[in-house]
């Protein structure tokens, strides 16, 4: 594989791993997300049904006209109740004990007061003209709300920090009623006014704590798919890439080689002999150049046909290779003709080689079907001169394998043109 095409298949492999990093980080942000907001939401409709439960308990004992408990430790006459004018606030039954009045605000009161200690919550009554300053006054989120509710909402939350740890915090505003006049006669309002609102107070630290546990559970599941998923790809990504370059190569090798023979065909042949050329000017090293040529070729394949003519030239081709060395040069030149370029050669020795060639193909007959074919080849032999081209070397060599057909064939002839012939 090229280095621009690897490059290519490399950043495009980076891309989509940072691409599912981020589209499966975002998914498991996205439940997370979905599940903290799911449980807000449980937290947000307690704290409703909570404060829809208070309201209940106000109007079942304003429509009582309030409760009366026993006086003991601990439960007093309420001060404020007391001032108000009209009101009977403490009562005496037969036996002597003494009861004072709870109205709604006060039970409201002491509701919440149990709820946080049983509950863990909490219930305020609240107003921008508090009746009991010392009570009812607004904290800051109460205030807000109730300038809220003075512009038409209906509820508000919010959660808040605090020193022992986060506070969800709900409020919804409280409507003046005709059951309210006992109370509240003195301060102007109409049926339906908003007069103003309960607040519940829910802590939430236990909640935040396991939000963040699971967010921890979710990180860590979305770094094990992750892990797992972009090592399967980094596995395909290899293998693939690996079985692209062994594709790629097959057909560089495809390209380079004939199919038959399986040597160098012409064009790959040519280039690796001009370059194996190029080194010997560098080296001086003395280079021979055997052409061959099977007699008889067209002979076989009129006689036999066209399948033993490949046969005879695969079969010819074992021959030559196990005939030369491993660096020998091979190149099928054409039809039946080959070029054998042999390097670190002098004349003598490309002449062995060449006999030695001639020999074996003479005395090995070649097998087809239940018929054997003799064959033999011509081979013409020229050293490369000084200064010589790839096209005067193999023409020299051609030359000489004229000759050697022209002398009868099976047999090996020497060039003995100079350079200048």
């Amino acid at each position: 594989m090229s280095h621009n095409s690897l490059t290519f298949v490399r950043k495009f492999i980076l891309v989509a791993m940072v691409v599912i990093t981020i589209f499966i980080g975002l998914i498991f942000l996205a439940f997370n997300i979905r599940s903290e907001e799911l449980t807000i939401s449980v937290i947000h409709q307690q704290a409703k049904s909570l404060f829809g439960q208070m309201i209940l308990v106000r109007r079942w004992v304003t429509s009582h006209g309030g409760v009366y408990v026993k006086v003991r430790p601990g439960v007093d006459p309420n001060p404020y109740l007391t001032s108000l004018p009209g009101l009977k606030v403490n009562i005496i039954d037969e036996s002597g004990q003494q009861y004072t009045l709870r109205n709604p605000g006060v039970v409201t009161r002491e509701i919440s007061e149990l709820a946080n200690k049983e509950g863990g919550y909490s219930f305020h009554i609240s107003s921008l003209q508090p009746v009991n300053p010392s009570t009812n006054t607004p904290d800051d989120f109460e205030r807000n709300s109730l300038v809220m509710f003075e512009k038409g909402s209906r509820e508000a939350f919010t959660i808040e920090q605090r020193p022992e740890g986060p506070v969800y915090r709900y409020m919804a505003p409280l409507y003046y009623e005709s059951t309210c006049s006992r109370c509240h006669s003195n301060q102007g309002y109409s049926i339906g006014d908003i007069r103003g609102g309960i607040s519940v107070s829910i802590p939430i630290k236990e909640v935040y704590s396991k939000m963040r546990t699971n967010r921890l559970y979710t990180g860590g599941a979305a770094l094990m798919v992750l892990t797992l998923l972009l090592a399967t790809l980094t596995y395909i990504t290899r293998r693939f890439v690996r079985a692209l370059k062994e594709s790629e190569l097959k057909l560089v090798e495809m390209a380079a080689t004939d199919s038959l023979t399986g040597f160098l065909n012409r064009r790959a042949g040519m280039m690796r002999i001009e370059e194996e050329l190029s080194r010997q000017k560098r080296s001086g090293e003395k280079i021979s150049c055997l052409m061959l040529d099977i007699d008889h070729f067209k002979k076989v394949n009129d006689t036999y046909g066209h399948q033993a003519g490949d046969t005879v030239l695969a079969r010819f081709a074992a021959v030559l290779g196990d005939s030369l060395r491993k660096h020998d040069i091979i190149c099928r030149y054409g039809g039946e003709e080959f070029i054998v370029l042999l390097p670190e050669t002098d004349l003598a020795s490309a002449i062995v080689t060449a006999q030695k060639i001639c020999d074996c193909t003479h005395k090995n007959s070649i097998k087809y079907r239940d018929t054997g074919i003799k064959v033999t080849v011509s081979i013409g032999v020229a050293q490369l001169q000084q200064d010589e081209s790839v096209d005067s070397l193999i023409w020299r060599a051609d030359e000489a394998l004229y000759h050697a057909k022209s002398s009868g064939r099976n047999c090996v002839k020497v060039a003995i043109q100079e350079l200048s012939a």
